[in-house]
């Protein structure tokens, strides 16, 4: 599992079995590390020949524009590589965009807001999700953390940083 992070997000990425791919978002999904998060996807997306995504952006409070356009993209260009793409969606529940992004993608996206169900059927694709939904949640708490008020830093970098 890999963490991404950067001043206001963070994201936790993987692969949980050999074709499950798995995303959480935590935060703001800033252009910047939305574009880190896009860039392991497509270094993923050339190892397989097909692959089940699962997103879980339950605690994702908000999202650069760029971020999420990049990634309809992205899926749109890779489309036939993904059997399933299941998104368990924000706290904003099911907008009008994301309406957008299935009609877009296609069949077989599920967008979800009942957590229970989402992770029903990660656990489904792989029981060792279970395992990887505790590291996730642990890494979480400990990037919130991190991202208590400190003072600023001389350079100001808010480039994403990696941990593994």
């Amino acid at each position: 599992m890999e963490f991404l992070s950067d001043q206001t997000g963070s994201v936790a990425l993987g692969w949980i079995a050999r074709d499950v791919y798995y995303a959480r978002f935590t935060g703001a999904l800033s252009a910047r590390l939305g574009g880190e998060q896009n860039h392991r996807m497509l270094e993923a997306l050339e190892t397989c020949s097909t692959l089940r995504y699962f997103s879980d952006s339950r605690a994702l409070t908000s999202y650069d524009l760029l971020a999420r356009s990049a990634f309809v993209r992205l899926v749109l260009a890779n489309r036939k590589k993904f059997a399933d793409i299941v998104i368990l969606t924000w706290s904003g529940g099911i907008s009008s965009t994301t309406e957008a992004f299935k009609v877009a993608i296609g069949e077989p996206v599920a967008v979800l807001t009942d957590s229970s169900e989402f992770e029903r059927r990660l656990i489904a694709a792989t029981p060792r999700a279970r395992e990887f939904l505790k590291a996730a949640d642990d890494e979480s708490q400990a990037t919130k953390l991190q991202r208590a008020p400190r003072r600023a830093t001389p350079t100001g970098d808010s480039a994403p940083k990696r941990q593994k």
